[in-house]
């Protein structure tokens, strides 16, 4: 479990003495759930190092924790642009990428490669969020402690040499962006029933558009 840094807020419950009413604080409610993707440090690799690490990703603060047995310690993942951090078994990979948000916002932070052209690469992006806690309204009632939540997993498309990858949610988003090539995009989709959330169909859609640009 993640260590918690995140408190439901305090639970104010009336207490009387002698005649009078006054507030107690009780004990503060750390939050539950988890900031990682996976709890467990997994053996990794970095792009540009071949020693093998133990990572996990915290999807809340968006950064790796690096584990290191030997010296007891746990430290942050330097950020390198470029640099792929892949996990031995499950193969998954990670990148710092500069992105475009549905909301329109430029940001650069870790995605998830799912396919990686040399023309079309594809990117999930997972995030965790913090569900506030609520205070108790009485004394009868309890407090609940804040929770983290995993975000839907949202997804990204970076084509040719623009600056940054761009989000779709759909099927004819996706297409647009395959400038002057929309229409071959979504034959392609319909004919071979791409789901574009689903990784596997994501990397033959990525292969049919490098043929095609």
């Amino acid at each position: 479990m993640a260590s918690v840094s995140a408190f439901a807020q305090i639970n104010q419950t009336p207490v009387h003495s002698g005649g009078q009413i006054y507030i107690s604080k009780e004990k503060e409610l750390a939050a539950t759930g988890s900031m990682y993707i996976t709890d467990a440090y997994l053996p990794a690799k970095l792009s540009n190092n071949e020693n093998i690490i133990l990572l996990r990703y915290n999807a809340y603060q968006d950064y790796f924790e690096m584990n290191d047995p030997q010296a007891q310690s746990v430290k942050q993942l330097p950020k390198d642009k470029g640099v792929i951090v892949t996990f031995n078994a499950s193969g998954e990979a990670y990148t710092l990428a500069n992105y475009k948000t549905e909301e329109g916002n430029s940001q650069l932070g870790y995605l998830n490669l799912i396919a990686d052209g040399a023309k079309v690469k594809v990117y999930k992006r997972e995030r965790v969020y913090l569900q506030p806690g609520k205070t108790s309204a009485n004394s009868y009632q309890a407090a609940k402690a804040a929770s983290y939540k995993k975000a839907d997993d949202e997804f990204y498309v970076k084509i040719g040499n623009a600056a940054e990858a761009s989000f779709f949610e759909s099927k004819k988003d996706f297409a647009k962006l395959v400038p002057g090539k929309d229409k071959e995009v979504l034959e392609y989709i319909k004919k071979n029933n791409i789901d574009t959330e689903k990784a596997t169909d994501l990397q033959k859609l990525a292969a049919f558009v490098e043929t095609i640009i």
